[in-house]
């Protein structure tokens, strides 16, 4: 018996000591299992996002749908890009407090101008408006983004220009 004591204690330290630090062991029963046994199961803690709003999933279609219309031919970096100004918005206190009114507010997208805003998202660009909610955000923090090359605004081109991704070119 003592032997077998021992055994066990090693087994345990060296699974310690060899399992990553980042998977977090979770007892779970399984529903196949007729007889109640538990079932181990690892679950990463990198699996465990957090998003930096709180959105609703109306509000998820409408800013996939946003992305899919003023990012069409952009790199997946730039769809992520579009959403994460978006978002940085929601998070400014001079921007209104949701996706929603962000998107509508008056002459702040082209895409609800001419009405491309009411296109099925693809699949990227709600992959990418995910990708920013979770965190992600290749403009370090940008509240603006327009293409230079096409853009009517005259007030957007008063603004500083500090990164380009794809044809967009965004600022603080």
């Amino acid at each position: 018996m003592d032997r077998c004591y021992k055994f066990i204690v090693s087994l345990l330290v060296l699974t310690y000591v060899l399992v990553p630090k980042n998977q977090v062991l979770a007892l779970d029963i399984d529903s196949r299992n007729n007889q109640g046994i538990p079932a181990v199961q690892i679950k990463s803690t990198t699996q465990q996002k957090r998003e930096v709003i709180s959105i609703t999933s109306d509000e998820m279609l409408l800013l996939s749908k946003l992305v899919t219309g003023e990012a069409r031919g952009e790199s997946y970096e730039g769809q992520v890009a579009v959403a994460a100004v978006v978002i940085n918005r929601v998070k400014d206190s001079r921007f209104p407090n949701s996706i929603k009114d962000v998107i509508y507010q008056k002459n702040a997208f082209s895409v609800v101008k001419d009405g491309s805003i009411n296109m099925q998202p693809t699949e990227n660009a709600y992959k990418a408006a995910e990708e920013a909610l979770y965190g992600l955000d290749p403009t370090n923090k940008a509240i603006y983004f327009w293409n230079p090359d096409i853009a009517t605004c005259q007030w957007i081109r008063t603004l500083d220009p500090y990164m380009r991704i794809g044809n967009h070119v965004f600022a603080k």
